[in-house]
């Protein structure tokens, strides 16, 4: 291995063993594109494609270090990067779980566990239904890690760590929901981009990496790049959307599936 970047899983697609890196909450810092970028070219195929539970995916790598079983969590882009770290470390099983800012973009996904942000709690839905109870935000962890030591996903270990509550109407999603364009905020801007069919070549890899700008993967085939100053996102789509990031939220480009 030629970076330092550890695989969740590695399996076999098609006779090609395919690498897994999952980022939790798909953030993604400047060195950590540099690693793909390496990694693809010298154990890979030389791209690097991005999944619809926001992971990597490394094709045709000839070794990977094994490592404990942990879980996949997805969650609204930009929001809830610290929690999903914890999720990720805690949790010692091939679950998913998802976080939702309360849009319902990640709840549609129907995870194995998901957590909906309503007012001051996370309304808990488990295999993709709600349960009609909420969970304090620092005792997810614990009704995660909880879940996921039981032999079925139920609310019978962790009734006693919720607390009932009525159900939420939630919007259908129209289109979608991928943030696209230039978002501003905060006298700074950050970019959302789509990525056709979820491919980065190892070198728009290296170019994202040199933007030295936190990142983010999202299940929907698009990357935002965080916080920039106008002079330097203006440069940034110059340089990039020739390259294949597409920065136009009408582009039919952005119709293509995750995998």
């Amino acid at each position: 291995m030629v970076s330092n970047l550890v695989f969740q899983s590695v399996s076999v697609d098609a006779d090609v063993s395919v690498g897994t890196i999952h980022f939790p909450a798909g953030h993604i810092r400047a060195s950590e594109w540099e690693n793909l970028a390496d990694c693809a070219e010298h154990e890979g195929d030389g791209a690097i494609y991005l999944t619809s539970l926001a992971q990597c995916h490394i094709r045709g790598i000839s070794a990977a270090t094994e490592v404990q079983p942990s879980a996949t969590v997805v969650a609204t882009p930009g929001h809830f990067v610290e929690l999903a770290t914890k999720l990720a470390g805690a949790v010692r099983r091939e679950i998913t779980i998802g976080l939702d800012a309360g849009d319902g973009a990640i709840l549609s996904q129907r995870f194995d566990l998901a957590f909906l942000l309503v007012d001051a709690s996370f309304h808990l839905h488990i295999n993709g239904l709600p349960t009609h109870h909420a969970v304090a935000p620092d005792s997810v962890v614990t009704v995660a890690q909880e879940l996921s030591q039981a032999t079925e996903l139920s609310m019978q270990p962790v009734a006693a760590l919720c607390t009932p509550v009525a159900p939420v109407a939630i919007s259908t999603l129209e289109k979608n929901p991928a943030p696209i364009g230039w978002l501003e905020h905060d006298g700074v801007v950050s970019l959302g981009a789509g990525i056709p069919s979820g491919r980065v070549e190892a070198r728009l890899a290296r170019f994202i990496a040199a933007i030295e700008a936190d990142t983010t993967i999202t299940p929907w085939n698009s990357l935002i790049i965080h916080d920039l100053h106008e002079g330097v996102a203006e440069q940034v789509v110059k340089v990039l959307a020739p390259m294949g990031l597409v920065f136009d939220a009408n582009s039919p480009l952005l119709e293509t599936p995750a995998l």
